[in-house]
Formats: C-alpha cells, sequence, structure tokens
C-alpha cells in the first residue's frame, strides 16, 4: 500500500475527528484521515502552483500538468485567488513547454 505515517493528534484534534467520523457515519478512521490528507496536500499544492504562477516562475499551462488537473481548471484556481492569468513571458514559456512535451 504505502509507507506507515503515524500522528500524535492533540485532544482537540481527535474532539473534531470523532465529531465529524460520528455524524458522517464514517467507520474507517485511517481511510478518512488519508481522505482529509489528499485534500489538504491538492490545496496546498495549488496554493503553491498559484504563488509560483504570480512570481512568473511557471506559466500556466505547465502548473497544470504539475497539478495534473486541466488547463481550464488551474485558470479557475487562479480568477479564485485573483492571481493574473497570462503575460508574454508566460506565453513564451507554455510556447517553449508545448515543443518539448
Amino acid at each position: 500500500m504505502g509507507d506507515v505515517l503515524s500522528v500524535r493528534m492533540d485532544k482537540e484534534l481527535e474532539t473534531r475527528l470523532a465529531f465529524l467520523m460520528n455524524r458522517r457515519k464514517i467507520v474507517d478512521k485511517s481511510s478518512y484521515i488519508r481522505q482529509l490528507i489528499d485534500r489538504s496536500l491538492s490545496e496546498d499544492l495549488l496554493d503553491y502552483l498559484s504563488e509560483e504562477i504570480a512570481a512568473k516562475h511557471i506559466s500556466i499551462w505547465k502548473a497544470a500538468y504539475i497539478a495534473d488537473i486541466p488547463l481550464r481548471a488551474m485558470m479557475g484556481e487562479l480568477a479564485k485567488r485573483n492571481i493574473s492569468m497570462y503575460d508574454e513571458h508566460a506565453l513564451t514559456e507554455d510556447l517553449i513547454f508545448a515543443e518539448g512535451k
């Protein structure tokens, strides 16, 4: 399956987790925590990639490729974060990236 990760949770975190698991009728704690980690990592990756686009370190197309999402979805993420979509530098990088693929 994968690596085993052991995590200690404080009382407040355990209480919130138990509350949600109870309300959502979730019985598999490990599976639920894996889903939460996956969702959180995906969001953090999009935050990072958005910052890189804003700093003009990578293009939108390349960020979408790294995030493994469609270009249109990446553009939607940028719009949610009020980040400028495109400029000449990004276009040039996209063309170079597309030619190398």
